[in-house]
């Protein structure tokens, strides 16, 4: 579905920021003039989190039926790096392929599911994740010890069917089972994510050398399977990260990037603050300022999907006022929008707040000094919006089980 929520305000922003010139002050920016022609897209992807099929708030693939319609991708995260081998494995073969695995001699778990929902739903896309940031230093170690070249060719592999090595329980042999789920996965998303947003010289090479390899096989996948595997690339916003990677040259091999444009506050700053602003009145760090920063190191708006949190953080012992100190306590930190929802939200004693200028709500609750940055559908519309304005690909929800449970916000972009 094409965006079609345009608020005013944005859109009399843009018709004034057309006709002077680009300052820091404003916001949100202009579009620079020659991606001017661009027309924004229609992608509306969200990651599905395996390990979220466990625990006291459930979240099962059955539970995107209700929404899969809204929907044009789902993301599945992840697949994870072995430093040890160089490969690519499943993260948890238990949720994935369905337990137990010796005794299976076919696909069943997450897989199986989501080959049913696309059955029910033939326009969904699904792609695998590899890495996250939990598993992004083993992919660090792997191009450190030369070994890029078979975890490229073993995740390609992995999109299509998945080796299970294992000691029988009763021979005591060593067997393999060849669990084959062709037609599961239209592609790969290459999550790699450097810590302190520190990206070695050696690892941006690794990362460029990555991505050619990622979409030559993916190109030969595509013509064996007669139908187009994609290539996208989970991006962190920090500018040491996108400034030292060698974007540009790689954009032509992916097809875009899913912009993690969230934690811009988080509960390990020293000050409260937004969790994701569009604009932001007391620092740099915003969603606009990320979307600015990518096209002008000439990244396409075409190829920029914006990402969406589906939680917020939550701040205690603190003051209304924005990057007021706070103490750090067992229940400081995040928390998706569902728990904000029945935790903070429905509170009397909680206040809700929006904040014009970065476009996103906040909660205060005087009584119990706690400040909630969070999203809330009324945001989820003005990034929408914003999205529209900038002419960028989509939008990207990080992720699904966040959600309250009538969907609330994924609604919000229809």
């Amino acid at each position: 579905m094409k965006f079609s929520i345009v608020s005013v305000s944005f859109l009399l922003s843009a018709l004034f920021l057309a006709h002077i010139s680009y300052s820091a002050d404003i916001c949100p920016a202009p579009v620079p003039e020659k991606y001017q022609h661009v027309q924004p897209g229609n992608v509306v992807a969200a990651y599905f989190a395996s390990w979220d099929t466990y625990g006291n708030n459930k979240y099962q693939v059955s539970d995107i039926a209700p929404i899969a319609s809204e929907l044009t991708h789902i993301i599945y995260a992840f697949a994870k790096p072995n430093a040890q081998t160089g490969s690519c494995e499943l993260f948890d073969a238990w949720a994935d392929i369905g337990a137990n695995q010796e005794r299976r001699k076919k696909v069943g778990g997450n897989f199986l599911k989501l080959i049913e929902l696309k059955k029910k739903f033939p326009h969904i896309k699904v792609l695998l994740s590899i890495g996250g940031g939990a598993h992004s230093k083993e992919i660090s170690e792997i191009a450190r010890n030369g070994m890029m070249k078979q975890f490229v060719q073993s995740c390609i592999e992995l999109l299509d069917h998945w080796k299970y090595h294992y000691k029988n329980s009763k021979t005591g042999e060593q067997e393999v089972i060849d669990f084959e789920y062709e037609g599961l996965f239209d592609g790969l998303d290459f999550d790699w994510e450097w810590l302190n947003n520190i990206v070695p010289a050696k690892e941006a090479k690794s990362f460029e050398n990555a991505i050619v390899l990622f979409k030559k096989l993916l190109n030969e996948r595509s013509k064996k399977q007669k139908k187009r595997s994609l290539l996208t690339v989970a991006l962190q916003v920090n500018p040491r990260v996108y400034n030292a990677l060698p974007l540009s040259s790689c954009a032509k091999f992916i097809d875009w990037f899913h912009v993690m444009a969230y934690n811009f506050t988080t509960t390990g700053c020293a000050g409260t603050g937004f969790n994701a602003p569009i604009c932001n009145t007391w620092s740099s760090l915003s969603i606009d300022n990320s979307i600015a920063g990518l096209m002008h190191i000439n990244i396409s708006p075409s190829k920029l999907v914006l990402g969406i949190p589906l939680y917020g953080h939550v701040f205690e012992k603190t003051q209304p006022k924005l990057g007021s100190s706070f103490v750090k306590t067992p229940s400081t930190g995040s928390l998706s929008y569902d728990q904000i929802k029945k935790i903070y939200l429905n509170k009397t004693s909680c206040s809700y707040k929006w904040h014009d200028k970065s476009k996103v709500p906040y909660l205060y609750c005087p009584h119990d000094e706690i400040f909630v940055s969070f999203d809330d559908e009324r945001s989820v519309k003005e990034k929408v919006t914003y999205a529209e304005l900038k002419r960028l690909r989509g939008v990207v929800f990080w992720k699904l089980s966040g959600d309250d449970d009538s969907h609330t916000l994924i609604k919000a972009v229809s």
